[in-house]
């Protein structure tokens, strides 16, 4: 085994035990199991409603990424928005069999009917993913500021340079883009790579950011309603600084499929659990936000892939 691979395998051993000792802990500790059960059990029709909108929103979240992946390839393979929903559901399979989601676009591009644009098709969701980590460190930053100072008064110096590094982030984002396009690459799967960036033109790149902000409301809106149904019920300040700055740190925070729910369970309670007590009902609310928004979608994306002509094959590979 080679030393990387090992220090890799370490590391993703060190973070799960971590992550579930930790999530443990916190759940073992609380001591509100009881009202948390009555609230449940007292659930009327508002929180139920809460949940099941969250639920109805998940299709509406598949259609958002669709959208965003059938702009992000129209010259490459032009698509309707059913093919999309099609390859995004499949990427779900991929990325939740894989370390860091990392088989997410790689299982949707083995949908594609044109084999020699898979690169590009790649390079070009990974802009994706660039773009909605812009609009996670646009909002999560000031957030991040924000919440930090919440308690001993805002400082507006430090609300200052917040803004100020993410309105760096946002010009210089297009203008790296643009710069690896424009290079000489000799590796003829680099050179597709980038050569599809140069396609990708600067009002395309900020239609796809709004694309993503739209899908990032959507999840916070969700998260909203589920916290609710589990008990958590926020002012809407509390809710605009504690939401981006789980996301923006979730978005941070390496992860793997065995340490997925308990990493983004001990986050919740880390943010959320300023502004409020009710840990059990925190923990619970992520892990139903968890199977609804990726738990879910992998299901169908199963039945997706395996309907088709790669979806067993590529399973098979991925998790051989």
């Amino acid at each position: 085994m080679k030393p990387k691979s090992l220090y890799m395998r370490i590391f993703n051993i060190l973070l799960t035990v971590a992550a579930y000792g930790y999530l443990v802990y916190r759940l073992v500790v609380f001591d509100g199991y009881a009202a948390l059960a009555d609230s449940w059990r007292m659930a009327g029709s508002v929180q139920w409603a809460c949940l099941l909108a969250a639920v109805l929103l998940v299709p509406l979240n598949v259609v958002c990424e669709a959208w965003k992946w059938q702009t992000l390839l129209r010259d490459v393979e032009p698509m309707g928005i059913r093919e999309a929903q099609r390859q995004v559901y499949y990427g779900y399979v991929g990325a939740f069999v894989t370390p860091y989601r990392a088989g997410d676009y790689p299982a949707r591009v083995m949908l594609l009917s044109d084999s020699s644009v898979w690169s590009a098709a790649v390079a070009l969701g990974l802009v994706g993913s660039l773009a909605l980590l812009v609009v996670e460190v646009c909002l999560g930053v000031p957030a991040v500021v924000l919440l930090a100072n919440y308690e001993t008064g805002i400082d507006v110096r430090n609300v200052l340079i917040a803004t100020a590094v993410v309105a760096v982030l946002i010009v210089l984002v297009p203008m790296c883009l643009k710069r690896l396009a424009q290079c000489e690459w000799r590796n003829e799967q680099l050179r597709r790579m980038f050569g599809a960036l140069a396609q990708l033109t600067g009002q395309r790149f900020m239609k796809v950011v709004v694309i993503s902000l739209l899908r990032y409301v959507i999840w916070a809106v969700q998260l909203t309603l589920v916290l609710r149904f589990c008990g958590v019920v926020l002012p809407p300040v509390q809710l605009l600084l504690a939401i981006p700055t789980y996301y923006l740190l979730l978005g941070g925070v390496p992860s793997v499929p065995v340490a997925d729910v308990a990493v983004r369970g001990s986050l919740s309670i880390v943010v959320f659990g300023v502004f409020s007590p009710n840990t059990a009902g925190i923990a619970i609310a992520i892990t139903i936000i968890w199977v609804i928004n990726t738990l879910l979608p992998m299901v169908v994306g199963t039945w997706v892939g395996a309907s088709g002509k790669y979806g067993i094959s590529f399973t098979r590979r991925l998790t051989n």
